[in-house]
């Protein structure tokens, strides 16, 4: 399915998650904007007329993410409408007594003041476009299965991905009339770098693969398909936190 017009951004979009998003929405004929810390992995070939666009950007710091749009405005000559916020950062894995709490706070503010700041930025674009907001508007945003019940060693990253969450729906509630889906996905394990990298440091994964219903991790290509489907084909869908998981929160022991 091809869209001939369009913009959206996409944080943390330099690899992972993010880069798979990336793939599939230039596929779909859309420009992107690509807000990142990290220069990109690859840059996925746009389809049709779509041009990328990539900042280096730290996502908790609202001057440059702004910035970072208006300059994508000017470059592309479209207000973006579209938003998923694929960023983030690891946690300690460590106990709570444990934690070093200026660590903590980088990783709350990361999730969850991240969030905020691109939704806003996004929200402010399209409020401040030439003739007046365009039409419609959605924002996917990435929480986690972590923001499900309770974790071990999850203080920071779990805590934050459930804030991720909460947000998500107070946005959902306060922007529905300004015609703006706000959902989120909760991703199960997925092979991510993020994920390689704990692997190769000696993560056993064999025990989630014996754990999830489906018996492996999943790819990001397959998350950045349940983020699209909430992005742009579920159009009464907002507020909405959906586990891609395997079936790893069906599960009931």
């Amino acid at each position: 399915m091809a869209d001939s017009t369009g913009h959206a951004v996409v944080t943390g979009g330099s690899s992972g998650i993010g880069l798979a998003v990336v793939a599939r929405l230039l596929d779909r004929g859309l420009g992107v904007t690509v807000l990142d810390t990290q220069p990109m992995h690859s840059r996925p070939a746009p389809a049709g007329g779509a041009a990328i666009q990539e900042f280096l950007v730290d996502v908790t710091d609202e001057k440059a993410v702004r910035k970072a749009l208006d300059d994508a405005i000017e470059q592309g000559g479209t207000v973006p409408t579209l938003l998923v916020t694929s960023h983030g950062i690891r946690g300690g894995f460590v106990p709570a007594l444990d934690l070093d709490l200026d660590a903590c706070r980088r990783v709350l503010d990361v999730h969850v003041t991240g969030t905020l700041v691109a939704a806003r930025a996004l929200v402010r674009c399209m409020e401040g476009a030439p003739g007046g907001p365009p039409p419609g508007g959605s924002i996917v945003t990435l929480s986690s299965t972590t923001a499900y019940g309770g974790w071990v060693n999850q203080a920071d990253y779990g805590v934050a991905k459930a804030a991720v969450r909460q947000l998500t729906q107070n946005l959902a509630v306060e922007w529905a009339p300004r015609g703006i889906r706000v959902n989120s996905v909760a991703p199960g394990h997925t092979l991510t770098p993020m994920v390689q990298e704990m692997i190769d440091q000696g993560y056993d994964v064999s025990a989630t693969e014996a754990r999830t219903p489906l018996g492996r991790l999943c790819s990001p290509a397959e998350m950045a398909a349940a983020i699209e489907f909430l992005l742009m084909d579920a159009s009464f869908s907002t507020g909405v936190c959906m586990p891609v998981d395997g079936g790893w929160t069906a599960v009931g022991k």
